[in-house]
């Protein structure tokens, strides 16, 4: 994967009244900490980090261009932004990486296929899952996660525990489903109409005979 050059800075002042100045100035308050270093307030080029967003590059390392730091290389930890507009964003967390220790991120799930279970069995793809945690050196964290669906028929779904991914540590439940086909509103409708058919049939007869 490749690193992502961010312009950054250190911040020379705090409270809400200078954050806002800083946003109006194009820059985006952070924080930026590790194992081994001193948390420390920055701000990064708003306009680029939303760029990052907007291409769904956020889980890649990101050189955050320090000029006092010899490294700092780093991954989005926290992104706090409004809950009603996506791209607006209050604050960032970035954690330093070491190239040599493995860290934990969110990565994009990528559903592909049709399954076979919506092409001829009338149902309906279902995946709740868009990110999957991982444990990965930083090196080897993908840009995606793709999972195959086309194998799936009506009932039947992926869980987490059956991606095989060697290189990388799956950190959210096993049993989490990550992508399952069910049966659509109206083949459950139809099968109730055909139920219910069903069992009044014998009574409706009973009665015919009576009446006979």
């Amino acid at each position: 994967m490749d690193i992502i050059k961010l312009k950054s800075r250190s911040r020379n002042g705090t409270g809400k009244s200078y954050t806002r100045k800083a946003r109006i100035n194009g820059w985006l308050p952070a924080a930026y900490y590790g194992r081994g270093i001193s948390s420390e307030s920055i701000e990064v080029d708003y306009h680029e980090f939303v760029n990052l967003l907007r291409s769904k590059k956020t889980n890649h390392l990101i050189d955050l261009q320090l000029p006092e730091k010899q490294d700092s290389v780093a991954v989005v930890k926290e992104i706090q932004r409004d809950p009603l507009i996506d791209d607006k964003v209050f604050h960032v967390d970035f954690q330093h990486v070491s190239m040599g220790e493995k860290v934990t991120v969110k990565c994009p799930l990528e559903i592909v296929g049709t399954p076979i279970g919506v092409k001829v069995g009338g149902g309906v793809l279902s995946h709740p899952v868009r990110h999957l945690t991982i444990e990965s050196l930083p090196r080897e964290i993908p840009e995606k996660i793709t999972v195959d669906v086309s194998e799936l028929s009506v009932g039947q779904s992926i869980h987490i525990k059956d991606l095989d991914l060697p290189d990388l540590t799956l950190k959210d439940s096993p049993e989490e489903v990550i992508a399952m086909v069910n049966i659509s509103t109206k083949e459950k409708a139809d099968a109730a109409d055909k139920e219910e058919g069903g069992e009044a049939a014998p009574e409706e007869a009973a009665e015919e005979g009576a009446e006979s």
